[in-house]
């Protein structure tokens, strides 16, 4: 509606411009008349040229095809002038006159309708573009979140199994859990954002299904939450990657001593996430865990975020901070 109205606008100008020229030599009524078919002709010749001969005939057939058609509409457009002897009342009484005067005034807005042309074309391939890149980072953030679930999936059937075997009665506890976990993956995964209490929910489910496992070091898993309410939403299972490399990498499953800490701290609409986790050799393959979230982050964030890893003294820890949304769901 909005290039409606500029058009619009831009024709009334055009028109109050021609009249302006009229009203000193014609009276009223008859600077109406003449302004009026003046402006007629060049808004047709004007959208012949934007609307059917640019698309059509220079896109498709090429400049040859295009000047000829031009030739023939201005063509057209004088005959009709000189026939019914607008060029002698719009213009001059001496045909040559008249004739360069034609060319002059209908050619700019032939110039006009190809500018006009152009910048749509210009906005039309860029809007393009954008969708395209869009739907490209949509697709690519689909495939590294569908490779966190098998991934987890793959980890967690494991550990059911073990304590199926064993005749545990944390199996049926961890299936319950798991089940959360999944129906999480399944509804919130595909989002853009998620609440920040719905992804510390699945952060406290994650961690209770480690302690069904009844790891060595299970007393010593330890989640901080500073929360002032400024987040309202998150990207989803975007922390989840974090937390699971501490366990597959750390030493919390087989020795009593081994932890990992977790801190997870909102603050003026940042969010600051920590984890650290003890570990007994340094392992090379960080598999697709980090590589997937680093992938993640540079396609959500671009440049606006802040993740630091830190590998000392047994100790393995990684902070990332980002601005949250405080927009409600």
């Amino acid at each position: 509606m909005n290039k409606i109205y500029y058009h619009i606008l831009f024709w009334v100008f055009i028109f109050l411009y021609v009249f302006d020229y009229m009203a000193s030599f014609y009276n009223f009524k008859e600077s109406v008349l003449c302004s009026s078919l003046e402006v007629i002709f060049f808004g047709t010749e004007f959208y012949i040229n934007l609307l059917v001969l640019l698309p059509f005939v220079l896109n498709k057939k090429g400049k040859i095809a295009y000047i000829a058609s031009l030739v023939a509409l201005l063509s057209l457009s004088f005959s009709i002038y000189y026939f019914t002897g607008l060029n002698v009342i719009l213009y001059d009484e001496d045909l040559l006159k008249s004739f360069t005067s034609f060319l002059l005034n209908h050619s700019l807005f032939i110039f006009i309708s190809y500018i006009v042309w152009v910048f749509n074309k210009y906005f039309t391939e860029k809007q393009l573009r954008l969708q395209l890149e869009n739907e490209k980072l949509q697709a690519e953030m689909m495939l590294l979140k569908s490779q966190i679930s098998p991934h987890f999936l793959f980890n967690a059937l494991n550990n059911i199994y073990t304590l199926t075997v064993i005749k545990s009665d944390n199996a049926p506890k961890m299936l319950a859990t798991l089940a959360d976990i999944l129906r999480y993956f399944l509804y919130e995964g595909s989002k853009k954002h998620t609440s920040l209490t719905s992804e510390i929910e699945i952060i406290n489910k994650y961690i209770q299904i480690q302690k069904y496992r009844q790891i060595e070091g299970m007393d010593n898993i330890t989640f901080n939450v500073s929360d002032d309410n400024s987040v309202k939403q998150v990207p989803p299972l975007l922390l989840i990657t974090l937390i699971e490399n501490a366990f597959k990498h750390g030493d919390i499953i087989e020795s009593k001593s081994g932890f990992v800490t977790i801190d997870l701290i909102t603050n003026q609409n940042k969010i600051e996430f920590t984890i650290a986790n003890s570990f007994q050799f340094k392992s090379n393959n960080q598999g697709i865990g980090l590589n997937n979230l680093e992938s993640q982050l540079k396609n959500l964030f671009g440049k606006e975020y802040d993740l630091k890893i830190e590998n000392s003294n047994s100790i393995y820890k990684v902070s990332l901070s980002f601005y949250g949304n405080k927009d409600s769901i």
